[in-house]
């Protein structure tokens, strides 16, 4: 295969490359820096990867309902945070299925206490 640049070509190419060098640097540091600041983020702002997210508590409780079979035909509850505290809002019929959430709630990690007051319907 014979390939010829003329002058002009040839210096699109060295600054494409030189653009991704700076770009792939960039993205190491932000990387890097990315790192060492998750390991300060409080309990309740961790999100569910790790990540900094101010609802990152009410996420995983969220996460820990949708896994957990008990509660996959619940469609009228909502969790909210307040520090390490978890808001659970809305309606339920059964109040035994309430006590349920409250005490998974509880057991997720980071939570103070759980406000169940905003619920109704039982």
């Amino acid at each position: 295969m014979n390939i010829k640049l003329n002058p002009s070509n040839s210096l699109l190419v060295v600054l494409v490359a030189t653009s991704l060098v700076t770009l792939g640097a960039c993205q190491e540091r932000t990387a890097l820096l990315v790192k060492d600041s998750s390991t300060s983020i409080a309990i309740e702002r961790t999100g569910l990867d790790g990540e900094y997210d101010p609802s990152g508590l009410a996420k995983r409780v969220a996460k820990a309902f949708s896994e957990d079979p008990t509660f996959k035909d619940i469609l009228t509850i909502y969790v909210a945070q307040n520090n390490r505290n978890i808001i659970l809002k809305g309606s339920i019929s059964d109040r035994n299925l309430l006590e349920k959430l409250v005490e998974a709630a509880q057991n997720a990690e980071g939570v103070s206490k759980v406000d169940a007051s905003q619920v109704e319907g039982f």
